[in-house]
């Protein structure tokens, strides 16, 4: 964990953004509530996309706390619309701005003990790798995967974003 993972989690936070804003784009030529894609799903056990912005934003902030013994900021889960969702995800952003100079020297050995988590810990290397990465993707792959499925046309670049190749 360092602030090239900060970054990454940047990066995803800003292509996150970019898929709603083509949602709104999509609702709009088709003249119907951007709002109602909040509450898809991809199968009726599954969460809702609202749901599904809301982990990975938290995921971002709670990963860069966690391993840098910092505390993140409180946001509460009432986003009901895109509109709110986006403002979200610059909120997270902000607050990873900010974690880009965080010290992550003993992030390795750190204790995390998430409050989801009924009981124990994992190291910092275990809680980075076994779940703050892999949770970070999967809700934002099922963000993308529900408003695909919906028939938002998004693309792979759309979830990958820029690429810096060089010549």
């Amino acid at each position: 964990m360092n602030k090239h993972t900060v970054e990454q989690f940047l990066k995803m936070l800003t292509n996150l953004d970019g898929l709603l804003a083509k949602t709104a784009a999509h609702a709009d030529g088709r003249k119907f509530d951007v709002n109602n894609f909040a509450a898809e799903r991809l199968a009726p056990d599954m969460l809702p996309l609202s749901k599904q912005v809301q982990i990975a934003c938290d995921t971002a902030k709670f990963t860069v706390a966690y391993l840098s013994n910092q505390t993140a900021p409180a946001f509460e889960d009432n986003e009901t619309t895109i509109s709110e969702l986006r403002a979200r995800i610059q909120k997270t952003s902000d607050y990873l701005k900010t974690a880009l100079d965080f010290n992550y020297t003993d992030f390795a050995t750190a204790k995390v003990a998430p409050k989801w988590a009924k009981s124990g810990s994992l190291t910092g290397a275990e809680y980075f790798n076994e779940v703050a990465m892999p949770n970070f993707y999967f809700h934002i792959t099922m963000v993308y995967a529900i408003l695909r499925q919906a028939g938002v046309e998004i693309g792979k670049m759309d979830y990958l974003g820029s690429l810096n190749f060089k010549a």
